[in-house]
């Protein structure tokens, strides 16, 4: 039977932590910042609130810090440029291809601003397979709430139609797992991006991908048949 898969962006199809490991790197030494410690900010940064990634800065200006990197990286990525633009994790359009060749209907939950998220799909040409997406535009222009919370990904799931028991949400931090627990969906985590097993498990994902893109498609076909 058909489902809907939807797909967390970074860190989950687009490999985008060693470039944005860089422009931290890039941006302290601009700004005279000591490095900061990029596991604390591996782990942390979906919730960066809550994490102190000793920047050497208050905890505040670490979350402006880390927010101004975010908003250049997102620049960079709409420049053309591919040295500044984050690839595909190998194997990603075959993957999305096998799975709308089976019949399930594909879209997009992330945090990132709508612009670079459409320009960074029609680079890498994979934009018509996903149906809808919802990114952090739809906090203000639908006033659904962030990752954790359920509002985006059941906004989706309202709009094609589908019910949570034939949904799958795939993602790589706790964020994305504990988005799909609350919408009831099935959750898949994906190890490959920024947070480890151990984490994505104690979530509430129950299906793990740890070795290769690929095995999303036996992943999902297994949950939804």
């Amino acid at each position: 039977m058909s489902g809907l898969v939807v797909f967390d962006v970074d860190g989950t199809f687009l490999d985008s932590y060693t470039l944005f490991e860089k422009s931290i790197r890039d941006y302290s030494k601009l700004n005279g910042l000591p490095e900061p410690f990029y596991e604390a900010i591996r782990h942390g940064y979906s919730d960066p609130h809550s994490h102190d990634f000793k920047w050497g800065v208050s905890r505040e200006e670490q979350v402006a810090h880390l927010i101004t990197v975010f908003n250049l990286m997102d620049e960079w990525s709409m420049s053309g440029d591919p040295a500044r633009t984050p690839s595909l994790f190998e194997s990603v359009e075959e993957v999305l291809l096998t799975l709308k060749d089976n019949g399930h209907t594909l879209a997009i939950v992330t945090s990132k601003p709508e612009a670079p998220l459409l320009h960074l799909l029609e680079y890498h040409k994979i934009k018509n397979v996903f149906s809808a997406h919802r990114t952090w535009d739809d906090i203000a222009r639908r006033k659904e709430k962030e990752k954790p919370e359920p509002d985006m990904l059941i906004s989706v799931m309202k709009e094609l139609n589908f019910k949570p028991d034939r949904t799958v949400m795939v993602g790589d931090t706790t964020m994305d797992v504990r988005m799909g627990r609350a919408a009831n969906t099935h959750k898949i985590g994906v190890a490959w991006g920024m947070h480890p097993v151990l984490h994505l498990e104690d979530a509430g994902a129950h299906h793990i991908v740890d070795t290769h893109f690929r095995n999303i498609v036996p992943a999902v076909k297994k949950i939804l048949g």
